[in-house]
């Protein structure tokens, strides 16, 4: 226990002393260097009796501000720019350097520079300094606003104009996952004797993620929920790095990451009472049939009943006999531990060979000390129809009971849930790669890079839960039932080997040919609460052709083939076979004109049934870079990428939603490819699919382009112009009549220009336009805001250096 405690104690202490450590040296550096024109300790004088200086000292600040003219979705602009109008410091950057000679100086040299600070969403700070052969420190400050609202993310897209009882059922504006959270990261190295033949190494690394969001769970109806943010991680580095002979160097690092994740759920959107006047939320995505039902303390649990009772002086009556929630919260607080020794070497000490080589193991530790879950309201599974009482509660305590074709069924009508527990897990993950080029002749080499990875995941979980059942909302639980304690542990490995061997042969100075050739072998097994525990074995070979061109001395046109093809897949989207196309080109024409191209295809296919998996990635970009002068600058560069897939999927949708392309699942059998999802039907006693088979697909073709000119017409003006777009053209299945292609189908412009001008050695000035314009070229809205915007972002700013 004492060990236990020392750990979390130096664990509290690092980054304490880490940040102190690093601000003493920073404070250290400005006071040295706000005094690199005082005299040393010993000072040196010139005839004119004036001390020596100890340092070089440049300093620049651009300070300014923006001026935002934001029309349409403010939304979508905080989601894709955020920038608004304000004062800030641009920039600013600090340098000192050592001048030769100089005695006593705590460092060589020391670099700081800071950006965005303000109000921007995104600022930093950097600080380098070093002293020769003593260290060599850095350390790196960010800050990120996060914020996400596509409105269409997550939405039910309830149309419009859906009354019940004279209340109007709201559309979502804004997206049920809604993000708006603040990212802190910290990152601090330093190396002891960076260029002698032993050094040392430690760091620190911590990132914090705080703030609101919304999130949203499913007990019988949609619930939004309040979801914030304090999560944070914390990673501390220490290593050595011998360098015992020339070429080869020997490291061992040890890192321990330390996670600590504390968000927390709770319900929102309690916009409606209850007859007793408790607030409840029938949930965000209610879209519940016009009915007349009276305010009674019992439900008829029927279909077609109405979610709105009428309106009284407190507010909106929800009827209290169907889903909703009058209470939720969730918390799971949550500590992972993973300390990961790691060895690595690299030399090329030997005449004609270079190695490579890493070792690493993992211990990890996940607990969950106290995972809590509370819910109260109301889930009525009135599709969940059984024969006979289930085990528990008497057929008193459930809504309904129904008698048809002599069989009674009854409908369970869960009201409230209190689930208490912990949890445990454990990963421990070995790896292992070596590499190795032999450069046996002049013109022909062999390359061998092998890799072996075997993880091991055992986990449990102590589970107790207490479920409440009751007539209505309105009424407290008339039968509560405590759940036999659950125990429940699982296990999830994999252990991988592969290799690939390659060979490469310069056949003349303008080609050059390589073959190789990689297998890989991969074991998964998983057992605990699997009703079959189970292991798959997969076995992967493939083979790779290169080819290097140069048809003349200033262009260059690299190629490579790659063919993998697998005798099994663990997953829907994991291919049993794939081709890797690549085509890389650079051509000089002159000191002053670079054009480049590139393409990649990467086709990915599992063709067995019930599974018809395709997908493919194809990308393309050619561009041109023209400098003819000092003078005059012009980039031009555009690019493509698709990213499709297709597969067979399992649609439970209402009939006339599925596909065109779909097939009733077959009645009185499981369906293969989508588990076990038949219902009992009670009323013929028969097994019924609710679903259907069809296709799913995603294509989203999009397309790249800029084009840039900076123009000096004289020494110290410089103007600078361009045009930034990328548009999408995509499609994908609409199940939903109300769906809209958003996203898929848009265009986002991005024209912008500067004007700088050094009117002196010290001061200048800069203005700079940026325009950001987002439009969903389908015109189509759907039952949500609009999310089209337009932004003109003016940025003046004073530059001064010294």
């Amino acid at each position: 226990m004492k060990n236990v405690r020392l750990l979390q104690a130096i664990i509290g202490f690092v980054p304490r002393a880490s940040v102190l450590f690093a601000g003493s040296l920073a404070l250290a550096a400005l006071i040295i260097s706000a005094s690199a024109g005082a005299q040393d300790a010993n000072p040196q004088k010139d005839t004119n009796n004036a001390p020596e200086k100890t340092y070089d000292v440049h300093e620049s600040y651009d300070v300014g501000g923006h001026i935002a003219n934001i029309s349409g979705s403010g939304a979508m602009y905080d989601t894709m720019v955020n920038l608004k109008s304000g004062p800030r410091i641009l920039n600013s950057t600090f340098e000192a350097h050592a001048l030769p000679g100089a005695k006593y100086t705590v460092f060589d040299t020391l670099f700081e520079g800071s950006s965005g600070y303000g109000g921007d969403p995104n600022n930093m700070t950097t600080l380098r300094m070093s002293k020769g052969k003593l260290y060599d420190f850095s350390a790196l400050f960010r800050r990120d606003r996060q914020y996400f609202d596509y409105n269409l993310f997550g939405n039910p897209l309830v149309p419009a104009g859906l009354v019940s009882n004279g209340y109007t059922f709201p559309q979502v504006q804004d997206a049920p996952h809604l993000f708006n959270t603040v990212r802190r990261m910290l990152d601090l190295n330093l190396t002891i004797l960076p260029i002698s033949k032993v050094s040392f190494r430690t760091g620190y690394v911590r990132n914090t993620n705080e703030g609101p969001s919304y999130s949203s769970i499913h007990i019988g109806a949609d619930a939004l929920l309040n979801q914030y943010w304090r999560n944070a991680s914390e990673t501390w580095l220490a290593g050595v790095d011998w360098k015992p002979v020339r070429g080869t160097t020997f490291t061992f690092e040890e890192h321990i990451n330390h996670y600590k994740g504390d968000t927390t759920w709770s319900l929102a959107g309690a916009n409606l009472i209850l007859p007793t006047g408790q607030p409840v939320s029938l949930g965000f995505d209610n879209v519940a049939v016009v009915g007349s039902v009276s305010a009674t303390t019992g439900c008829n649990v029927a279909a077609g009943k109405a979610s709105i009772l009428g309106s009284a002086a407190a507010g909106t009556l929800a009827n209290p006999c169907v889903n909703g929630y009058v209470n939720y919260t969730r918390a799971a607080p949550t500590r992972t531990m993973f300390p990961t020794e790691e060895f690595r070497f690299q030399s090329s000490s030997l005449k004609n060979v270079e190695m490579t080589g890493r070792m690493m193991y993992t211990g990890a530790n996940m607990n969950m000390p106290g995972y809590s879950e509370y819910f109260n309201g109301l889930e009525s599974r009135v599709v969940t129809s059984i024969v006979k009482a289930p085990p528990g509660p008497a057929p008193t305590a459930w809504c309904t009971k129904a008698t048809a074709a002599g069989v009674t069924t009854y409908n369970d009508c869960h009201s409230a849930s209190t689930i208490t527990g912990a949890g445990k897990a454990q990963r421990i993950n070995v790896t292992a790669d070596f590499g190795i080029v032999w450069q046996i002749t002049r013109t022909f080499s062999v390359s061998d890079q092998f890799d072996f990875e075997n993880f091991r995941q055992p986990a449990i979980l102590n589970q107790s839960e207490i479920d409440g059942y009751s007539t209505s909302m309105g009424v407290a639980p008339a039968l509560s039932i405590t759940a036999a304690p659950l125990v429940a542990s699982n296990f999830l490995g994999q252990k991988m080997e592969s290799n690939r061997i390659t060979g490469s042969w310069e056949a003349a100075n303008w080609i050059q040919l390589s073959l190789g050739y990689g297998y890989r072998t991969r074991t998964l097994n998983v057992g605990g609460v699997e009703a079959t525990p189970y292991s798959l074995d997969i076995n992967e070979n493939s083979g790779l052709f290169g080819l290097v061109l140069r048809p003349t001395r200033n262009w260059r046109i690299n190629t490579t083939v790659e063919n993998i093809w697998a005798d099994a897949a663990y997953t829907q989207t994991d291919p049993r076979q794939s081709q890797h196309y690549q085509v890389r080109t650079t051509y000089k024409a002159k000191g002053w004109a670079t054009f480049t191209g590139a393409f990649n295809d990467l086709e990915r296919h599992d063709n067995i049934a019930l599974v018809n998996y395709q997908a493919h990635s194809r990308a393309g970009s050619v561009g041109a870079s023209l400098n003819p002068s000092e003078r005059f600058g012009v980039d031009v560069n555009y690019g493509y990428i698709d990213v499709f897939s297709r597969s067979t999927n399992c649609f439970f949708v209402p009939a006339g939603s599925q596909p065109a392309d779909a097939v009733a699942m077959p009645g009185g059998a499981t369906a293969p490819a989508c588990g076990n999802v038949n219902v009992y039907s009670a009323t013929t006693g028969t097994v019924s699919s609710p679903g259907f088979y069809g296709t799913s697909y995603f294509d989203a073709p999009t397309h790249y382009a800029s084009a840039g000119v900076v123009l000096t017409p004289i020494k110290h003006l410089q103007a600078v112009a361009g045009y930034r777009v990328t548009a999408t053209d995509g499609q994908m299945e609409q199940l939903n009549p109300t769906a809209v292609p958003g996203t898929l189908q848009s265009k986002y412009q991005m024209p912008y220009g500067s004007l700088s001008w050094k009117l002196t050695k010290a001061w200048g000035f800069k203005g700079d336009w940026n325009y950001y314009g987002y439009g969903e070229m389908s015109g189509l809205v759907g039952p949500t805001a609009p999310r089209n915007f337009h932004g003109n972002i003016g940025t003046l700013g004073v530059h001064y250096e010294y």
